[in-house]
């Protein structure tokens, strides 16, 4: 089966900002590493006139109302949506009614720990998870199946943020008139995001 990264596309600017929301930051005693989530609800500025389907902000992730009713319409399973607070500068953006429905996306799927193409565990932390030397993937990610809660829309344990989804989902978004959103099949992932964007 194929799974794939779900990202925003490359030559499209981010059109929100982060308007100084709270993190709970947690530091390893371990590795050091820090996780950040975002307290709800995400506060946003918008800074373009123009809204699409999907955005990427800071480890979250962000829908407008077309791939919220396709998702919602297939039934796919392993997906929360959460309201989002924005600020909008320009008065005549107040009129766009698609501006108040978008929402925050996050996986509730569990996808296992992070593997290489060849399905071995890359290394992360004993203590939090967090994945040691991603930065030397080149040749692709896989997912262990068997760790896999079989949800259309999942995280791996330790690359939260990054929303993964199966074919069935890819086939639908892939098909339908959605802006904004491109994808990564897992096989195929590199660090050198432009290779990988091809």
């Amino acid at each position: 089966m194929n799974f794939y990264l779900l990202r925003e596309k490359s030559d499209t600017n981010v059109i929100f900002k982060n308007t100084g929301e709270d993190y709970d930051s947690k530091e390893c005693d371990k590795c050091g590493g820090v996780r950040s989530p975002i307290k709800n609800p995400l506060k946003v500025q918008l800074r373009d006139d123009k809204t699409s389907d999907f955005y990427k902000l800071l480890g979250s992730n962000i829908i407008g109302s077309g791939i919220q009713d396709i998702l919602i319409r297939h039934h796919f399973k392993g997906f929360k949506l959460s309201p989002i607070e924005i600020e909008v500068k320009n008065e005549e953006r107040l009129l766009d009614k698609e501006l108040f429905k978008i929402a925050r996306i996050e996986a509730t799927g569990k996808g296992g720990f992070l593997q290489d193409h060849l399905g071995n565990t890359v290394p992360h932390c004993e203590t939090c998870g967090a994945f040691l030397n991603i930065l030397r993937i080149s040749e692709g990610l896989s997912v262990d199946e068997k760790e896999w809660d079989g949800s259309d829309i999942f995280y791996f344990n330790n690359w939260y943020g990054n929303l993964i989804i199966t074919e069935a989902v890819y086939n639908v978004l892939n098909e339908s008139n959605t802006q904004n959103v491109s994808f990564i099949n897992l096989r195929e992932f590199s660090n050198d995001y432009r290779k990988s964007l091809k």
